[in-house]
C-alpha cells in the first residue's frame, strides 16, 4: 500500500475555520490550533495526569462532518520504553511504568497494527487490516522540518462495521527511536525510548473516503503549536524532573528504576520539544499561503478588500461585516475583539464569554 497525499481533490472554495485546543490546566492557554471545514465540528481536549512522570499530557482532538461519516482524528502520542538488561525483564510487554508501557522497539506499521489500532478501534465488528506500508515525505506533508531526526513514516489502513455500515480508516505513525546509556553499579544499561511523535487517522464510510482525502491532509497540515504554550509544557516538564531527582536524592526505593526514569522523563521531554521547535520552523518556513479564494468569490472578496472588511458568521446578530483582521471575537452584547494571533483567546483573564465568529458561508 502506498497511500497518495498529494491527491488534494477537495473543493476549491470550501471554507475552513480555525480551532483552539484549550490546556484548562494552565489558566486556559492555547496549546496548539488547526483548520476544518466550516461546515464540520472540532472538538479537543488537553489533559495533565502529573503521576505519569514519563509524559504526563495527553492531547486529543477530532473534526468530523456531522453530515456525513468522514473525521480527521489526532491520537495522543504513543511512548513507550525498554531496557537492554535489568528492569526489562521483570516487566510484561505493554506494562506500564509511571504512564510510560515497557515494550521491545519493532516496525512501526508491526506497532501501529498491534497496539495502537487494538487501542482505539478493538471493539469494532470485523476489524481487519487490508494493508500497509512507508508513506514517503510524510513530514514535509504535515510542514514538519525534522533538523535531521529520522522517523520511520508509515500507514495502515483498517476497515471494520459502525452502525450497520463498513468504514475505511487509514492510521499515520511517525515512529522515532532514542538509546540512553546508564552506567549503574551493573556497568551500562541502554535504555531505548521510542514511540510515536504524530500519530492521526483518516475515516469515512467506503466509498466516501477518496473523495474526501484532499481535506483530511489540508486539515492534518494546518497544525500549528502555540510558542507560549511550549515554554510552559517546558517549565512543567523541569519541575516534574525536579521532584523526581528529590525523591531520589532522599532514597527511593529503587535507586535503578529511578535513575533510568529520569533519563526517560529528560529523554521524552527533548524529543516532544524538538518535534516543537521543527513544527514552529516548518511553519515559518513554509510560503504556503491559503488565500481566500478557497472562502468566497473572486469578486466579493476583492469587494471586501477594497473596503477593509469582511462579512462573518455572528452567533447572536445572523452576520456582521469586521475590519479585515484574520479573526474575531464577540462576547453578544455588540462589542467585538479581533486579532491575526490564532492562539489569541480573549477568554483569559475576562470575566465575559468571548465567542470566535467563523467566515460567512456562501
Amino acid at each position: 500500500m502506498n497511500p497518495d497525499p498529494t491527491n488534494d481533490n477537495r473543493s476549491s472554495d470550501q471554507q475552513f475555520a480555525l480551532h483552539q485546543l484549550i490546556d484548562q490546566q494552565h489558566n486556559g492557554v492555547v496549546a496548539s490550533v488547526f483548520e476544518y471545514p466550516a461546515d464540520w465540528q472540532a472538538r479537543s481536549k488537553v489533559t495533565w495526569n502529573f503521576q505519569n512522570f514519563n509524559f504526563p499530557l495527553t492531547a486529543f482532538a477530532q473534526a468530523f462532518n456531522p453530515e456525513g461519516t468522514e473525521a480527521v482524528e489526532f491520537l495522543p502520542a504513543e511512548l513507550y520504553c525498554w531496557l537492554s538488561e535489568g528492569l526489562g525483564y521483570f516487566f510484561m510487554p505493554g506494562q506500564e511504568n509511571h504512564g510510560t508501557p515497557f515494550l521491545m522497539p519493532m516496525p512501526a506499521a508491526d506497532t501501529l497494527t498491534q497496539w495502537v489500532i487494538p487501542k482505539y478501534r478493538g471493539n469494532r465488528p470485523g476489524l481487519k487490516i487490508v494493508g500497509s506500508g512507508l508513506v514517503p515525505q510524510l513530514p514535509q506533508r504535515l510542514y514538519i522540518n525534522q533538523g535531521g531526526v529520522q522517523t520511520e513514516d508509515v500507514c495502515v489502513r483498517v476497515e471494520y462495521t459502525e452502525n450497520g455500515s463498513l468504514f475505511e480508516e487509514e492510521f499515520y505513525g511517525m515512529k522515532f527511536s532514542q538509546d540512553v546509556p546508564y552506567y549503574g553499579p551493573q556497568g551500562m544499561t541502554m535504555q531505548t525510548n521510542w514511540g510515536f511523535s504524530r500519530l492521526f487517522s483518516f475515516r469515512a464510510e467506503k466509498g466516501a473516503f477518496d473523495a474526501a482525502r484532499g481535506t483530511f491532509w489540508r486539515i492534518a497540515g494546518s497544525v500549528k503549536v502555540n510558542p507560549r504554550w511550549e515554554q510552559i509544557y517546558a517549565q512543567a516538564m523541569q519541575q516534574i524532573k525536579m521532584l523526581f531527582d528529590q525523591q531520589l536524592q532522599a532514597g527511593y526505593a529503587n535507586i535503578q528504576a529511578a535513575a533510568q526514569m529520569s533519563n526517560a522523563i529528560s529523554a521524552n521531554n527533548d524529543a516532544m520539544l524538538t518535534s516543537f521547535e521543527q513544527q514552529r520552523q516548518a511553519a515559518q518556513q513554509s510560503s504556503i499561503v491559503r488565500d481566500d479564494a478557497h472562502d468566497r468569490s473572486s469578486r466579493g472578496a476583492f469587494d471586501e478588500y477594497i473596503r477593509g472588511v469582511e462579512t462573518v458568521d455572528d452567533p447572536y446578530y445572523g452576520k456582521s461585516q469586521q475590519d479585515n483582521s484574520q479573526y474575531h471575537w464577540t462576547n453578544g452584547s455588540g462589542e467585538y475583539q479581533h486579532s491575526n494571533d490564532p492562539f489569541f483567546n480573549p477568554n483569559i483573564g475576562s470575566t465575559q464569554n468571548w465567542t470566535i465568529m467563523q467566515p460567512k458561508k456562501s
